[in-house]
């Protein structure tokens, strides 16, 4: 669909004034999550802008990585390293309900802009600061990217290949990190919604991973005495006659259900008799291998469907935005921009099933300094 014409109904966070001085992926994203909810999100830049506008593929001279990630925003540009600039901020700040910095601490104090100077000047405003590492430690003061993030809590040696380490393939530690920081702007109006003052809320990128991986990437670590190595799971993508699909049976009656699919009811007695789950079920994926070969993806996925089997294709992202549910379900809309026309998946919630597709595209460097200054 395109995005067109007034909105009927009014978003959750409709009122809530947002000042959104981060850079890269994880802040800003974050803050685009608030817009895309209703807020009124003022992105403030230093004068050459956020570095990320001039990261990764580009339209015009403006990176779509950072125009994905911006959208819905009204953008101004500060020199902070001026008393005027500094004093910019400070009016923006005063009628603000949530401020979210990335900076590390050092920055902040050496710009005077302290906690007891920012809860000075608006004592109900709810404060994010989102670092690499913590506001102190030893790496404090590292900068941080998402492949390190990636390395220092074990992802990459987690998704190793033959023992050979590997990242993934978009940025993972970003996304995470700007989904909890939505959640930690999100709890500081409930808090602030109790006591009627404001809070300081910090995180580190490290922290967040660290939460994220742990309920099954270090289940073998839940029990403190247990030294286990962890044992991958069996590879769910199974070979086709023409590619692969995603196969996931888990309960005994999906897996019986496979094995009639594929003709091979026989093999269930061999299976019974490997006592190790594991392994019994490594040799599962081993017996069906050879029959999924002897027909194509779209061919096997309604004879899975119609059993009753988990299936899914494995989509490209093209094929992906016009997957039948996806349509059906208005992820993506278009709009128009000075760059031409883009298009951008809506927040995905519905309110009193309304869609809430982004408000407007990514902002031009400083084009509301005239109202907002």
């Amino acid at each position: 669909m395109t995005t067109s014409g007034p909105e009927t109904f009014v978003r959750p966070l409709a009122g809530v004034k947002v000042i959104d001085m981060t850079t890269y992926l994880a802040g800003p994203f974050s803050a685009k999550m608030l817009s895309d909810m209703g807020a009124d999100v003022i992105k403030v830049e230093m004068p050459t802008g956020d570095p990320y506008r001039n990261v990764g593929p580009m339209r015009e001279g403006t990176s779509i990585y950072w125009l994905n990630g911006n959208t819905g925003k009204r953008a101004v540009t500060i020199d902070l390293k001026t008393l005027k600039g500094l004093e910019q901020l400070k009016r923006l700040l005063a009628d603000a309900d949530i401020f979210i910095e990335n900076s590390k601490p050092q920055v902040t104090a050496k710009l005077g802009l302290g906690q007891d100077v920012i809860a000075a000047i608006n004592p109900r405003l709810i404060r994010l600061s989102i670092t690499g590492y913590g506001p102190d430690g030893p790496l404090s003061s590292e900068p941080v990217y998402d492949a390190l993030l990636q390395g220092r809590t074990g992802l990459l040696a987690f998704e190793a290949v033959d023992g050979v380490p590997r990242a993934t393939n978009h940025f993972l530690a970003d996304k995470i990190g700007a989904a909890f920081a939505c959640q930690m702007a999100l709890a500081g109006l409930v808090a602030r919604g109790r006591t009627g003052k404001g809070v300081h809320l910090q995180s580190s990128m490290l922290d967040i991973m660290s939460y994220y991986n742990f309920p099954d990437m270090l289940q073998h670590r839940t029990f403190v005495e247990d030294t286990r190595e962890w044992n991958a799971p069996p590879q769910v993508v199974v070979a086709t006659k023409d590619g692969h699909m995603v196969l996931s049976p888990v309960t005994g009656k999906q897996l019986s259900a496979t094995l009639q699919v594929v003709d091979k009811v026989g093999e269930k007695d061999e299976l019974r008799a490997i006592a190790d789950s594991r392994q019994r079920t490594y040799r599962f994926f081993e017996i069906i291998a050879e029959p999924l070969r002897q027909k194509t993806t779209a061919e096997w996925l309604p004879l899975f469907g119609a059993a009753g089997v988990p299936v899914a294709p494995v989509n490209g992202p093209d094929a992906g935005m016009i997957d039948a549910q996806v349509v059906h379900n208005a992820i993506y809309s278009e709009m128009e921009t000075p760059l031409g026309t883009v298009r951008a998946p809506r927040y995905p919630m519905t309110v009193d099933g309304h869609r809430l597709p982004p408000r407007g595209p990514a902002p031009a460097l400083g084009q509301d300094n005239g109202e907002l200054l």
